[in-house]
């Protein structure tokens, strides 16, 4: 609007506000009626309503009956505040005008700016009101609700003002109306503060695995042969017997028959899905594998389910796992009578070196034992006697390849109706000799697959930029967690490389082809080569690489934080719970702390900085578990 379309004294529009012409010039003085104080505006700032003279201003009733007459005269056509005013007010005052403008703004009946109105339509109006009707609902239901939290006690209909607070605990959201009604800083854990105040989360719930967007719900398939698979055919340099047994048909296959050798499923105690086993015939060791490649197919539908879950979670309120549990019932070690294998024979020299590999398809019969009975047996069973002799030399072998050794306190965690139990693990002889073997495996497939250039998912890790610390006089855990922190990420790639920290040449994980996709993409490599079939590309391998690399780590990184998080909550459960940590480093100020018969570490405070490698004595925890922090009271006793 130009200023000689301009009355002085006349009523404008300013920002919505009404606003009376004081004088004309470059810029225009205005008075602000409801604040009467004056400034100056450009001419485009604002909008002439009635010409003036401004003498008072209010805003009138308008009638219900003359309101509903002039929206239905004039429904769905342009009007004017001149028109809006004769027909409600029956004037065409300042005060008419003003009061035409507030309907307007009101939006009910008519909307629109003062250049164009409209009136509505009786179906936008109904729509209309039905909009005002459901936000003034809104409203109300807000209302109630906060009053249902201030009394913390939600009813099920609170689920959806709780659902976005939810989203902000899971990191799906990035804010929440409710905690800054309540003043409280937007971040996913004091959402998960507040969901447990209320009631909403039980005080034990585990958020971390969705946080990690990882896939809880279970699959179900039946295990199915791929189509297409024609597990007979044998590549013909590859021959399908050797002397230890005779060829066999079992289930269309030709496989070697090893169900007269012992063969010992070691695993923890209530595994409940066992891929591996280990014998020995007299001149080879064997680790026996559970023969997935043999039922799942690259690029069959379990073969897209198992890549797109990346490997089995672990947590301590359950296992969902890579693979339906009807594959494990089918495949795993030791569960039937006999299992259908992919076994590697190892050769070795005197000393326990590698020096040739055979893997075969083969049929076994093996013998569950956990790791505590297979204790008692090494030294009384002629077998396992010797395989662990096998392996404690071939670790031998890898510490003067100066392979690092990281022995830091391990514990497992169950959770059975919301109350934890935590049991170290003890540092058994069984458990080292299992361990070595599946590295054998994994270092003679190594070679295996370098000798006849296959290509592969190496698992490999560079060495530390640095030397690796000095730790001879170092407390052994202090020793230990100054190792750990130096060592660099593993990775994997299709290229042969040198793995630092096991003190290999070459590594290939091929011994739980049940819980980790790539040792399955491994066993379908192998299981083709053996076949004389097409071999996966580089390409195709380093595509799989690809697909759950980034998976693996959330697995792995959700199953540090589940058993932190049920950690604390044991801690919860045992308020005058008491014992001893040792200070593993210094940060700062802060001491990190290690309670070995709880494998945890944390941080804290101590108030005599006592040195690494120091014992503390702990008790009274308490316990923030949306932060996953514990503080205790403490005492130095040794330092």
């Amino acid at each position: 609007m130009t200023s000689s379309n301009l009355n002085v004294g006349a009523l404008l529009l300013y920002k919505s506000q009404p606003a009376e012409l004081i004088r004309l010039g470059d810029k225009i003085e205005i008075k602000l009626i409801l604040q009467a104080q004056t400034k100056k505006v450009r001419p485009k700032d604002i909008c002439q309503l009635h010409p003036g003279p401004v003498t008072e201003l209010e805003v009138l009733p308008a009638p219900a009956e003359d309101l509903e007459e002039a929206r239905l005269l004039l429904s769905g056509e342009e009007t004017t505040l001149l028109e809006i005013a004769e027909l409600v007010f029956n004037e065409t005052s300042v005060s008419a005008i003003w009061s035409a403008w507030q309907l307007v703004t009101e939006g009910v009946h008519f909307y629109g700016s003062p250049r164009a109105i409209k009136a509505r339509t009786d179906e936008e109006f109904a729509a209309e009101k039905a909009r005002r009707a459901a936000k003034q609902a809104r409203r109300e239901s807000w209302r109630e609700f906060l009053i249902r939290v201030e009394k913390k006690a939600l009813i099920e209909a609170d689920r959806n003002f709780m659902t976005e607070v939810e989203n902000l605990a899971l990191e799906r959201g990035r804010e929440s109306r409710l905690l800054q009604h309540l003043g409280r800083q937007q971040t996913k854990e004091n959402a998960h503060a507040l969901l447990i105040e209320l009631g909403f989360w039980k005080k034990n719930y585990n958020p971390h695995p969705q946080r990690l967007e990882l896939n809880l719900e279970p699959d179900n398939d039946p295990p199915r042969e791929s189509p297409g698979h024609n597990p007979a055919a044998t590549a013909a340099d590859e021959p399908a017997t050797i002397e230890s047994g005779a060829a066999i048909e079992s289930g269309a296959e030709e496989r070697l028959d090893l169900t007269t050798q012992a063969a010992f499923a070691i695993d923890d105690e209530g595994s409940n899905d066992p891929d591996d086993a280990v014998s020995f015939d007299g001149e080879r060791l064997w680790i026996h594998v559970a023969d997935v490649a043999g039922l799942i197919e690259s690029d069959s539908p379990a073969d897209i389910s198992a890549r797109n879950r990346a490997a089995t979670l672990y947590l301590p309120e359950g296992i969902r796992t890579m693979l339906p549990e009807s594959f494990t019932e089918k495949l795993g070690i030791g569960l039937a009578e006999t299992a259908k294998a992919l076994s590697f024979a190892l050769s070795l020299d005197d000393e326990s070196r590698i020096i040739g590999v055979e893997i075969v398809p083969t049929l076994i019969k093996a013998t569950r034992l956990t790791y505590n009975e297979a204790e008692g047996l090494i030294s009384t069973n002629k077998q396992l006697r010797k395989i662990n002799e096998i392996t404690k030399a071939h670790r031998r072998i890898r510490r003067r390849a100066d392979a690092v050794e990281i022995d830091m306190p391990e514990c497992k965690i169950k959770v059975i109706d919301d109350q934890v139990t935590i049991t170290p693990l003890a540092r058994l002889t069984s458990r080292e000799m299992v361990s070595e073997a599946m590295l054998m495996a994994g270092s003679a497939t190594a070679i295996y697959a370098k000798e006849r250039q296959l290509p592969m998912p190496y698992a490999g890790q560079v060495a530390p930029d640095h030397e690796m610390p000095q730790t001879d006089d170092l407390a052994p855990l202090v020793a230990m967690f100054a190792k750990r922190r130096a060592m660099r990420p593993g990775r994997i790639s299709c290229t042969p490389q040198a793995h630092f920290g096991l003190g290999l040449a070459a590594y290939i994980r091929v011994t739980s082809p049940l819980r980790r996709y790539l040792d399955l993409v491994a066993h379908q490599q192998l299981r083709r080569h053996l076949k004389g079939a097409p071999l996966l590309t580089e390409n195709e391998i380093t595509q799989r690489i690809g697909a759950v690399n980034a998976l693996s780590n959330r697995i792995r990184q959700a199953e540090r934080l589940a058993n932190r998080h049920w950690t604390l909550v044991y801690l919860q459960q045992h308020p005058d719970w008491q014992g001893a940590a040792i200070i593993i480093a210094e940060w700062g100020r802060k001491s990190l702390l290690m309670i070995p018969e709880l494998a945890l570490e944390f941080e804290q405070n101590l108030p005599d900085n006592p040195l690494p490698g120091s014992q503390v004595m702990l008790s009274a925890p308490r316990v923030n578990l949306p932060y996953l922090e514990v503080f205790f009271r403490s005492k130095t006793i040794r330092s």
